[in-house]
């Protein structure tokens, strides 16, 4: 059958995707699909039966209470979760990692994993915050609980086919260690997939990430377990990695190309909220700051035109819905919320 409409993973890449980077004989045999049929509306699910409403304060497995979890149903076999790994405020004023928001104060910050579980693989997004030792720990000011959340919903860390480190900032790769003591995987199952252009940027930041690189990236290397692509790859039938530059030279994400309706893990393509409804909006710590806005104006353009949802690192929104409003402006619709509030 022809394709009468570009596949949404061409469209978010803007250019047919080649995947290139698996170990010998690694490479899945499915490759793009063509053709796309009408996007129904998802269908939300909530582990543990019931749908927090927002606001609502989430107890932990440390006080006595259960994890909330909010997992997208996208298909008959194709689910993803978010995790939220911790909230808090980030650590400086709105005004100085956004100069250009107008506006000044505390600024609200969760950080979240995403889990993807399809027929064959069990793939988390990212590995958040980590233990109180680990480095972003110390700077967000609380420890992450990604291992609790997991284990909320049955999943031992064993169980992990892959990790999808969208960056290596501190705040995505804590938990790919656990112990500070015995330095070695938490995932020891899973291949740590990583952008051959972001892991150069580490190491070539010298002093400023040594210690990260030494006490996260390290061990997977000695394990075998760091794999490297370069540009776009497919994990599976329905996982695609699409390059996403600017926020870090390697930073990508993952497009989980559902039949009921596709979503995009975005990491940190966008940081605040603001950065969602004006793809402009500059953020201080960006690697490159006109690569990040050509990839946000790419994500939210292909996003409203083809029904894409968005699952941001850092909002409280887990689930974004993206309309288009203008050219360099966007409405938004949360269809989830992280139950976890930051007082």
């Amino acid at each position: 059958m022809i394709a009468t409409r570009m596949p949404v993973r061409v469209a978010i890449a803007a250019f047919p995707l080649v995947t290139t980077g698996w170990p010998e004989g690694e490479r899945p045999a499915n490759g793009v699909r063509t053709g796309r049929t009408p996007l129904p509306s998802v269908r939300r699910d909530r582990q543990r039966g019931r749908m927090a409403p927002p606001g609502h304060h989430c107890d932990h497995p440390a006080s006595g209470g259960d994890v909330p979890t909010d997992t997208l149903r996208l298909g008959a076999d194709l689910t993803v979760t978010t995790l939220c790994d911790a909230a808090g405020s980030f650590p400086e004023p709105l005004e100085d990692a956004f100069p250009d928001a107008g506006n000044t104060g505390r600024w609200p910050m969760h950080v979240h994993c995403h889990l993807v579980r399809t027929p064959t693989r069990t793939v988390l997004v990212d590995a958040g915050v980590g233990p109180e030792w680990a480095p972003a720990g110390e700077w967000f000011g609380r420890p992450g609980r990604l291992p609790e959340e997991l284990a909320a919903l049955g999943v031992d860390p064993s169980e992990i086919t892959d990790v999808i480190l969208t960056h290596l900032h501190p705040d995505h790769i804590g938990w790919v260690v656990a112990d500070e003591d015995a330095p070695k995987p938490y995932f020891a199952n899973a291949r740590h997939v990583v952008q051959n252009a972001e892991l150069k940027w580490l190491r070539d930041s010298g002093e400023e990430y040594e210690e990260l690189y030494e006490s996260h990236i390290k061990p997977l290397m000695d394990a075998q377990l760091l794999v490297e692509v370069t540009g776009a790859a497919t994990l599976d039938e329905r996982l695609d990695l699409v390059l996403a530059p600017g926020h870090t030279p390697g930073h990508q994400c993952l497009l989980v190309d559902a039949p009921d309706r596709p979503l995009l893990i975005t990491g940190d393509a966008f940081v605040h909220r603001g950065q969602m409804t004006s793809a402009g909006l500059a953020y201080r710590y960006e690697e490159g700051t006109e690569d990040a806005a050509k990839t946000r104006r790419r994500l939210l353009s292909v996003a409203a035109e083809r029904g894409v949802l968005l699952a941001p690192c850092h909002l409280d929104e887990g689930v974004v819905l993206v309309e288009s409003a203008s050219e360099d402006s966007f409405r938004t619709t949360a269809m989830a919320r992280c139950p976890n509030t930051v007082a």
